[in-house]
C-alpha cells in the first residue's frame, strides 16, 4: 500500500524588517552622525598608531612613515567602523533579513525536491 504524505503547499513567512527612520532623519543626518561619532575616534587611532610606531620602532617623528601609519590607523577605525554601522544599521537588519531569508527558502526548496525524488522512486 502507498505511503500518503501531507505536502504543506504554503507557508507564512516572518515580515521582512522595515526600516524607520526616527522623525525628521533621514540618510544625511546618519551620515552626518556616523562622521561626527568616527572623526574623534579615527585621529586617537591614528596618534596612538603614530605614537606607538616612535616610540617601540623608531620611526623619525617627522617623517613621511609616520605620517602614513597614523594614516593608516585612522583609515583601520574608519574601516571597521563603516563595517559595523552598516550591520547594525536598519539598512544592514534589512539586508541580513534577506540573506537568511534567501538560506531558509532555499533549504525548503531543497527538502521538497528531495521529497519528490523519494516519492517518484517508490
Amino acid at each position: 500500500m502507498p505511503r500518503v504524505e501531507v505536502v504543506e503547499t504554503q507557508r507564512e513567512l516572518p515580515a521582512p524588517s522595515a526600516t524607520v527612520l526616527l522623525p525628521n532623519a533621514g540618510y544625511e543626518d546618519r551620515a552626518k552622525g556616523f562622521v561626527v561619532v568616527t572623526g574623534p575616534l579615527g585621529i586617537v587611532v591614528g596618534f596612538v598608531t603614530a605614537l606607538v610606531a616612535i616610540t617601540a620602532f623608531g620611526v623619525p617623528i617627522l617623517s613621511i612613515a609616520a605620517l602614513l601609519l597614523a594614516l593608516a590607523g585612522f583609515t583601520a577605525a574608519w574601516l571597521v567602523a563603516y563595517i559595523a554601522y552598516t550591520l547594525i544599521s536598519p539598512d544592514g537588519a534589512t539586508f541580513a533579513h534577506a540573506l537568511l531569508m534567501w538560506g531558509y527558502l532555499r533549504r525548503e526548496q531543497q527538502e521538497r525536491h528531495r521529497r519528490y525524488r523519494e516519492a517518484s522512486h517508490e
